[in-house]
């Protein structure tokens, strides 16, 4: 049966996906998400349903807006796939389950804070809230993580990273609210495992930046994009690699 919900997922992941990138434009922009029709952001010209169509109208258009034939940015087309994808590895680790559907819910606010964060710099409260929501949801539905684990999973990072705040403001409130919400979701194992891969993701990257001197040490670096990425690796593998490092150990 999950083989042939599968391509379902994906179809669905990149209707939402078409959905986020106008999250990703309208929000920063104080836009309604739900007001007025589509419309190019080069030359602002409604666009028809045929425009819209996920991946395939930018494919079937050459990357070119139909009306002003300026470019259209190679993110709408990728922000449409990685969220297909994401939903079709939620549905393909947790089958037709809660797990999924919530998973799913969250892959999109991930989608759309890395974004967000990329161009802006802050992540808007909204998806910390629905994200918060969802670990509510599989705590009362589910009973593989207790009220415990759920509670210790939203301090135990988000609160030494909130005194970091405070004294150096060397990190944002944004992310110490990500990691409060992420943690009442995954629980404090997978919060600890996100926090590890986050850091060491974020540190390369910054290396890599400095060496082709693209940034310097002052250079503000959004860690939202990691963080999100990180705990989607964690809710879709995170257990399996625990369990993995355990058994290295012969714990």
């Amino acid at each position: 049966m999950t083989e042939l919900i599968l391509p379902f997922a994906f179809l669905f992941g990149i209707s939402i996906g078409s959905f986020l990138n106008v999250l990703i434009y309208r929000i920063p922009n104080e836009m309604g998400v739900m007001k007025g029709s589509s419309f190019c952001p080069n030359c602002s010209h409604s666009l028809q349903w045929s425009d819209l169509v996920p991946v395939v109208s930018f494919i079937v258009l050459l990357g070119k807006c139909r009306y002003c034939k300026k470019s259209i940015s190679f993110r709408y087309p990728f922000v449409e796939l990685l969220t297909g994808i994401l939903f079709t590895l939620c549905f393909w680790v947790y089958g037709f389950s809660l797990y999924a559907f919530v998973f799913c819910v969250v892959s999109a606010c991930l989608v759309s804070l890395t974004f967000i964060d990329i161009d802006e710099t802050y992540i808007p409260d909204r998806f910390h809230v629905i994200i918060f929501l969802c670990g509510l949801v599989l705590l009362v539905f589910t009973g593989e993580l207790s009220l415990w684990d759920r509670l210790i999973g939203l301090v135990c990072i988000s609160a030494p990273l909130y005194a970091l705040s405070r004294l150096t403001g060397g990190i944002g409130e944004g992310d110490v609210k990500l990691f409060a919400a992420c943690g009442i979701l995954l629980g404090w194992k997978l919060i600890l495992l996100t926090m590890l891969f986050a850091s060491v993701a974020a540190a390369l990257v910054g290396v890599i930046l400095m060496i082709t001197k693209q940034a310097d040490r002052k250079t503000a670096i959004p860690f939202g994009p990691y963080i999100a990425a990180s705990v989607a690796v964690s809710f879709l593998v995170g257990n399996n690699l625990i369990e993995w490092y355990l058994e290295i150990l012969h714990i």
